[in-house]
């Protein structure tokens, strides 16, 4: 993760990049109580970021935004933006993500 880290942000400092700026992670969202949207958190269980997903989500609660969090058994890091024809993982979360969307904002 450093090597990719560095690669992306070269001239940062490992301070400089835990800012709500890089990373929605690092985000103070207590200006945003109780006004936060619903979100969706698709996750490959085989991505390394699988763990600050979840904990994405439970911070997106605690600021009072409704959080639902679908993990895809075997899909790695960005598997979302595989063609659906050549991942079924990806296809699944695309079909879910219009579900979720249409659900809350209507068809």
């Amino acid at each position: 993760m450093d090597h990719f880290m560095s690669a992306f942000l070269p001239t940062q400092t490992t301070d400089e990049r835990r800012t709500g700026a890089i990373s929605p992670y690092y985000e103070n969202f207590s200006p945003f109580r109780g006004r936060l949207p619903s979100a969706l958190f698709t996750i490959g269980t085989e991505d390394p970021l699988v763990d600050d997903t979840v904990v994405m989500s439970v911070k997106w609660m605690m600021f009072g935004g409704e959080a639902v969090v679908k993990a895809y058994p075997g899909a790695c890091h960005g598997f979302i933006g595989f063609a659906p024809t050549l991942l079924k993982e990806a296809g699944e979360a695309l079909a879910d993500t219009k579900t979720f969307i249409q659900e809350r904002v209507g068809k």
